[in-house]
């Protein structure tokens, strides 16, 4: 059964943004998404983004590992399908996704669009894509959902494959602005001072 969100997308930060916008923290301080983004940052090594070879599901670790998806870039971006998602993921959509193209786990509609946008950000930028918003679970209640979307090579140099971290918080039942962030080689930078001390502790 196709999935419903809500929220809207007022367009991705320009990449010269800082990591904070106002008050907002880092990833909002989400622990699990901080985490994964510290792994692939270290994974990188010095480049754009790592290769799908240098991420490895037990270094992930297991608190973070079942909010984590993997999706192929197909058609350069046209489709992404998922190649296997985690156990929080597939509780929370309530279907399982592996195998599966992304339009067809989500009804048409403008919150399809605005997660096919976060993938093809992550294609077209070759950074990470952080997105906060709405996540509509059943008929009568709302959720939020953290979403971090991470590029990775499959032995070339384009993207090919999309790491991502979901988290799941909190309850609403109004639509909300959703919100997000484009990383460009700078503020990852930035972002790696800040945030390995605290995924290292």
């Amino acid at each position: 059964m196709p999935v419903s969100d809500s929220g809207g997308d007022k367009g991705a930060l320009p990449p010269s943004s800082p990591a904070t916008s106002g008050d907002r923290p880092m990833l909002d301080n989400d622990e699990l998404l901080t985490a994964l983004h510290a792994y692939w940052n270290r994974q990188r090594r010095g480049r754009a983004m790592p290769d799908r070879r240098d991420i490895d599901p037990v270094d992930i670790g297991p608190a973070v590992l079942p909010n984590v998806a993997l999706l192929d870039v197909v058609d350069g971006g046209a489709r992404f399908r998922y190649r296997l998602a985690g156990t929080a993921i597939v509780d929370h959509w309530g279907v399982e996704v592996t195998g599966k193209f992304l339009d067809e786990t989500m009804r048409q509609g403008g919150y399809r669009d605005f997660v096919h946008g976060l993938f093809r950000d992550a294609c077209r930028h070759r950074a990470p894509i952080y997105s906060s918003s709405l996540f509509r679970w059943n008929v009568d209640t709302h959720r939020m959902t953290r979403r971090l979307h991470l590029p990775l090579t499959h032995g070339g140099n384009d993207t090919a494959i999309i790491l991502v971290g979901q988290t799941f918080f909190g309850a609403g039942s109004e639509p909300i602005p959703a919100y997000r962030h484009v990383f460009d080689e700078g503020v990852i930078e930035q972002q790696r001072r800040e945030i390995l001390p605290i995924a290292d502790s």
